[in-house]
């Protein structure tokens, strides 16, 4: 079977992000079964990405309108069997739906109310930070009726939560139409850590037994770092800590964002407990920092993703992970980590003094969290589920 996928922004820099993650698992795994997978992206200039053809084209869709006549174009000389569409809310602001194919949509991202997203990040930060914003408030202000009908063009759409699934449906898409598969975990993070490599790091941190907090990923202060850092000095009231992140150096901004965190850190007098580790790390290096961690706080204002890898990572590492009451990470922490509200320092701060001095809660969640993720699916079962939806 030949299939299309229309990712934008697909390039090799973003695989190890969510939503291209999700979408290069599924084009990797369909084409070892035998398909003939292409992605469609807005132009990059490469023609293979990590061994799947690309085809570029100039944009993906017209706002208010739909897809413009290069993607039609393509399609229409590629003539595949099957579409597969990385959907956001704003896809089906649209006036016109001209695919032939059967489509399957892939949604990824959360869906947020307006009301939640002034909750979540506050009206100050949602205009300071529009460049990441803008499409969260556009998202929702989409009109439940157009929903509706533009989910009729697909065959099914993939949302990676159940949370979403409901809330979709509540928009007005036929429950049969909402099909949950979440992202698979990798293999390499179910593996025993290396024992010697996260003792040299925690050497590296510090020589005493100083309990580690651990954030990685962006340091945006939208996931939540800033929460992080104010957390600290309510903590340091009662136990000395060393707030580790890991920072992912991205664009030019994400520097602008670690000093905004150092002098945060500087304000609240508590910059000899930060520190920003500022540099890519392979994903080998990733498992080892966050082996030596004794809790992982993951405070997320918004997610790119309704299911943060991130998350799943630690989860299978057997850590005690921290995280927010936001899209579908509650139900993936239920019973196995603890939930706080988003943008609350005391709450989240109260959480990791429960983490850190209770000891056997902390050895149950995480061993609770281990036992979760060996059945949680990997990315052989994703792409097996996503083969019985092509038929």
């Amino acid at each position: 079977m030949k299939i299309a996928i229309i990712c934008f922004d697909f390039k090799k820099s973003n695989l190890r992000k969510q939503p291209w993650r999700y979408i290069y698992e599924i084009a990797k795994g369909l084409q070892a079964k035998g398909h003939d997978v292409f992605i469609l992206t807005n132009s990059n200039g490469e023609a293979d990405i990590a061994g799947i053809r690309v085809v570029g084209v100039s944009r993906l869709f017209i706002p208010l309108k739909g897809e413009p006549r290069e993607v039609l174009d393509v399609l229409e000389r590629e003539s595949p069997d099957k579409v597969i569409m990385l959907l956001g809310l704003t896809s089906f602001l649209r006036t016109q739906f001209r695919i032939k194919q059967p489509t399957i949509g892939i949604l990824t991202s959360p869906i947020y109310s307006l009301r939640e997203l002034i909750g979540n990040v506050g009206l100050k930060d949602l205009i300071r930070y529009r460049k990441y914003t803008v499409v969260h408030i556009i998202n929702s202000l989409v009109p439940n009726f157009l929903v509706r009908k533009w989910s009729r063009k697909f065959e099914h759409i993939i949302v990676l939560s159940q949370r979403n699934r409901e809330r979709l449906i509540k928009k007005g898409v036929p429950d049969e139409k909402v099909v949950v598969i979440h992202p698979g975990i990798d293999e390499d993070f179910l593996e025993l850590l290396d024992e010697e490599r996260v003792n040299r790091i925690k050497s590296d941190i510090g020589e005493d037994k100083t309990p580690i907090v651990m954030y990685y990923t962006s340091p945006l202060t939208l996931r939540g770092t800033d929460t992080l850092v104010m957390a600290l000095p309510y903590v340091l009231k009662r136990k000395s800590i060393k707030l580790i992140i890991l920072s992912r150096p991205d664009y030019k901004s994400v520097l602008k964002e670690e000093e905004k965190l150092k002098k945060l850190a500087k304000k609240l007098n508590v910059e000899g407990n930060l520190i920003i580790i500022s540099r890519y790390l392979s994903p080998e290096e990733v498992k080892a920092y966050v082996g030596s961690a004794d809790v992982v706080a993951l405070p997320f204002k918004l997610v790119l993703s309704d299911v943060p890898l991130s998350i799943l990572e630690a989860m299978a590492l057997g850590k005690l992970v921290i995280s927010t009451d936001v899209d579908g990470i509650p139900e993936i922490l239920e019973g196995k980590g603890l939930v706080v509200r988003p943008n609350n320092p005391k709450e989240l701060a109260d959480a990791i003094l429960l983490a850190l001095e209770n000891e056997e809660l902390r050895k149950e969640l995480g061993k609770n969290a281990t036992k979760y993720l060996l059945r949680w699916k990997r990315w052989k079962d994703v792409v097996e589920e996503f083969s019985k939806l092509l038929g």
